[in-house]
């Protein structure tokens, strides 16, 4: 009985997973509709949660790493990623290379922390999303743009990149929660009221989203595609995880933090980013469809492993 305590969160995220995916097999939903819905999480209950936790928490010690670690962990699989994919096609390489940076915090790690670590699990996964915005709207659209075979002659720009950053609503919301933090305004009576709505919608839409955007089957070609970036993605996480977790000194609930933001799937943003870029859009998909079953073992592997192993407490 106390293991399916335990586990709940994850049995509850996989019933919710099942029952997105059973709702698009039998026709209420269609892969697009979810790509709506994310735009939903992304955009209204995500910030809702980043308003009500970033604001309060300490920014010293270990927190102040975690946004750094994030970008940097994009840095070092982009790095490999241009030894890796060197020997792709054009179009597939620059996929790859615009899928190398970036994790799935906002709409895959955050509602599965929420539900096991509370309001300080959301908190360390938003600061490691900090970093990670600045890999996803930074870096993975520059490749996006450099590899583009529609590129031509168009420029990218400062002010496009400024753009990117600004014209993203968890982005600026990060920005701004963090203003508050320094400032120590805090969200109070009826703001927090109000937030509490969409942010208490958030872990459930967001497991539905990812259950109707799963899909297994892919032609061959896109299989030959897609694996060398997830092959990248999950050596990479596994071992710099593995190793993190077990080495790092620091925390334990921050080693399972990082460990754990490193077998995430790649970010959303992958698919309008291949669309605006001229990329094949159902193999961008597919990267991250492929990766939602199996980042959901690893986080599970992950967590159990803080949990279980004595080398791990503290």
């Amino acid at each position: 009985m106390n293991y399916w305590i335990t586990n709940e969160p994850f049995v509850i995220s996989a019933l919710m997973i099942f029952l997105g995916y059973l709702l698009k097999r039998i026709g209420v939903f269609k892969e697009r509709d979810g790509e709506i819905l994310a735009r939903v999480v992304l955009n209204i209950t995500l910030p809702a949660i980043i308003l009500l936790n970033v604001p309060s928490v300490p920014l010293n010690g270990s927190n102040i790493l975690l946004p750094f670690i994030g970008l940097g962990c994009s840095v070092l699989m982009v790095l490999l990623g241009l030894v890796i994919f060197r020997r792709q096609t054009p179009l597939d390489r620059g996929l790859s290379m615009t899928a190398a940076p970036g994790y799935n915090i906002g709409l895959f790690a955050i509602p599965l922390v929420a539900g096991l670590y509370g309001s300080a699990g959301i908190t360390r996964f938003a600061l490691f999303d900090l970093g990670n915005a600045f890999a996803i709207f930074g870096l993975s659209w520059f490749l996006a743009w450099h590899y583009s075979p529609l590129r031509g002659d168009e420029s990218l720009g400062v002010h496009g990149i400024i753009r990117m950053f600004f014209g993203s609503i968890p982005f600026v919301t990060y920005m701004l929660a963090i203003v508050m933090n320094l400032t120590g305004v805090r969200p109070e009576g009826i703001a927090v009221r109000f937030l509490e709505v969409p942010a208490a919608m958030n872990r459930g839409i967001s497991m539905l989203v990812l259950g109707v955007l799963l899909r297994f089957r892919f032609s061959k070609s896109t299989w030959n595609a897609i694996l060398p970036s997830l092959i990248l993605r999950y050596t990479f996480g596994i071992t710099i995880g593995g190793l993190i977790l077990f080495l790092l000194p620091i925390p334990v609930e921050y080693r399972i933090t990082i460990a754990g933001a490193m077998v995430l799937p790649v970010g959303l943003a992958v698919i309008p980013f291949a669309v605006r870029w001229g990329y094949d859009r159902d193999r961008a998909a597919a990267i991250l469809n492929v990766g939602i079953p199996v980042s959901f073992v690893l986080f599970w592997i992950v967590w159990a492993a803080g949990r279980y192993l004595p080398i791990l407490q503290p």
